[in-house]
């Protein structure tokens, strides 16, 4: 499609009933191995998007056609998230809904995989009896087996050690074909007392820095632009193997070209350190950003939560990276309502917000998760009262967006271009090397100052800043490569 600005789009988008959100994948199957029709639903984080491309290449690979809409599936895959109570519900009731097309459709099986099946595993079968087979976290592979109906139960015999990803297992790509998040690492060894993580995907464990390489160059010989780091903690990697750290992935991963921004998600506090701030900013193909889960600012919390303080304490560890590398665009989540937390501990998190050193902030009130340690802890809140302080740090962080946004009116920054806006073809949207994919606001371009010629999604321009539009920059396209 071909937008009023001249633009042309991605191509076709993902589509679904509402409340489900599908993984979108193209490609072509050899002659004569068609086996039947896929969908995949993926929930939760980019981790567990990673997940599904595997498995939606295995299913690819295996003969089957991935579509997009479960009217005309005759196999659906649920990758589920069980990290929070929410995202078990969202789960269950997701799982429940693509269950109906088994009687209204022509879907004949259906097939729920990841967190909540390794984190209810014995409790599944029963209350989920449309469910015709349940594949554990490290089991992934096993899905076209499954969705072939050549292997029994699959949740009882479901045996490990730990599933870990690499460059040489089939994957299918369900993101904007300019895009891609790269898992450089599964599972924990963090003592978190909110988390369950650990229990569900197990140690860390680090993938070789050969096996990274090898997956970044393929993924831009395929046309990726932009590669997303991701892993449940980026700055231990390494660690295990005791061989390359996250400095050396970086600038192997840089020297390769291969792609034009690498951006980093989900930094543990410890590990950042100065070699590494310099190279986030020397290293051309690296982005100025950086995602640093902190959580809370009170100390008192942070100690109960077992995260860092001291030396990287949130805000000894602000001020160190403004001082060491103010260019760097810093994004935070948090945790507010966590047992005991008081009105002194909010505020001095609300202050600390106010002060303006995130571009991005997510605010998550406290779950009281089974199997954690926080579980038991007294003095839980009451929902009414983590609502009202989630709304009080996301109004602080409001007023520190407006004023960075009403700041680069002006500006010029380079754009990525992602297509045409989702609500209008008279628009077109793009994100900034300081706003990665989902969890931060967009760059909408409204104008061009030229005849630029064909301009497609995945190309990289120069916008110039004229207004903002809530979490967004609005501006008009000068010059694309």
């Amino acid at each position: 499609m071909k937008s009023k600005l001249g633009i042309l789009d991605q191509g076709d988008s993902c589509t679904s009933r509402p409340g489900l959100h599908l993984n979108c994948a193209e490609g072509k199957l050899a002659p004569g191995t068609f086996r039947g029709r896929a969908a995949l639903v993926t929930l939760g984080c980019a981790k567990n998007q990673v997940d599904s491309e595997v498995m939606l290449g295995v299913l690819a690979k295996q003969g089957f056609e991935i579509v997009n809409d479960l009217q005309i599936a005759d196999v659906a895959i649920v990758n589920t998230c069980g990290f929070l109570q929410s995202s078990v519900k969202e789960s269950i009731d997701c799982i429940l809904d693509v269950g109906e097309y088994k009687k209204k459709g022509q879907l004949r099986k259906l097939i729920v995989a990841g967190c909540l099946v390794e984190r209810y595993r014995g409790e599944l079968r029963e209350s989920l009896p449309e469910v015709d087979r349940f594949l554990s976290i490290d089991e992934i592979l096993k899905v076209g087996e499954a969705a072939c109906g050549e292997v029994g139960e699959l949740l009882r015999g479901a045996e490990r050690p730990y599933f870990l990803y690499d460059d040489s297992m089939p994957r299918h790509l369900s993101t904007l074909p300019h895009t891609a998040y790269v898992k450089i690492s599964e599972g924990c060894n963090r003592p978190c007392t909110f988390c369950i993580i650990p229990k569900l995907r197990g140690s860390m464990r680090s993938r070789t820095l050969d096996s990274l390489v090898r997956e970044v160059r393929d993924l831009g010989e395929r046309g990726v632009r932009e590669i997303n780091l991701v892993a449940q903690d980026l700055t231990s990697y390494g660690r295990d193997l005791q061989g390359p750290d996250l400095l050396a992935l970086l600038k192997a991963l840089d020297q390769t070209k291969a792609v034009d921004w690498i951006r980093l998600l989900y930094a543990y506090p410890v590990g950042i350190t100065a070699e590494l701030l310099a190279a986030i900013v020397d290293l051309p193909h690296v982005c100025n950003y950086l995602d640093l889960p902190m959580q809370h600012s009170s100390e008192a919390v942070l100690r109960q939560m077992k995260r860092p303080v001291g030396r990287y304490a949130p805000r000894a560890l602000t001020e160190f990276i403004r001082k060491t590398a103010p260019q760097i665009a810093l994004r935070t989540t948090l945790i507010v309502g966590f047992p005991g937390e008081t009105e002194s501990d909010i505020l001095d998190l609300e202050n600390f917000i106010s002060e303006g050193h995130f571009s991005s902030v997510g605010v998550f009130t406290y779950s009281q998760e089974q199997g954690t340690d926080s579980h038991d802890l007294p003095m839980q809140l009451e929902q009414q009262v983590k609502d009202e302080r989630r709304e009080r740090i996301m109004l602080a962080q409001q007023r520190v967006v407006e004023k960075r946004l009403q700041a680069q009116i002006g500006s010029t920054v380079e754009v990525l271009i992602d297509g045409l806006h989702e609500d209008t073809d008279l628009l077109v949207t793009g994100r900034a090397s300081f706003q990665a994919p989902d969890v931060d606001g967009t760059v909408i371009i409204n104008d061009l100052t030229e005849d630029l010629g064909e301009v497609r999604a995945g190309m990289l321009g120069q916008v110039e800043i004229t207004d903002s539009a809530g979490y967004d920059l609005v501006g008009t396209l000068i010059s694309v490569d």
